[in-house]
């Protein structure tokens, strides 16, 4: 899925580089993805990415809700990745390992 390795760049690049707009497509594109696994898990990260949604949306974006909803995020991600198949399992894992960076490194 070429959406794990756009993510996983995004993050990586930093996430304070990552422009509102960039980030909510993202997290569409993720919701749209998500919304068609069925694994225990999904339906709380889908709802927790609606969340970020709202954040981002803010007039003032709470800096600190948002690292600790992306730590949350990163956290699901690792703990679903073990309930998937193969490769998409590694790229799960990648993806929830580089969200936990991201909220730790970001202040």
């Amino acid at each position: 899925m070429p959406q794990f390795e756009a993510t996983i760049k995004h993050i990586k690049d930093g996430v304070k580089n990552f422009t509102i707009s960039a980030a909510v497509k993202n997290i569409e594109g993720w919701e749209a993805t998500l919304e068609k696994v069925e694994v225990s898990g999904t339906k709380t990260i889908v709802k927790d990415l609606e969340s970020l949604k709202h954040h981002l949306h803010a007039k003032e974006i709470d800096g600190e809700a948002v690292k600790k909803l992306i730590a949350k995020l990163g956290k699901e991600t690792v703990t679903i990745a073990g309930r998937a198949d193969g490769k998409t399992a590694e790229k799960i894992k990648s993806l929830g390992e580089a969200l936990t960076e991201a909220s730790s490194s970001t202040a």
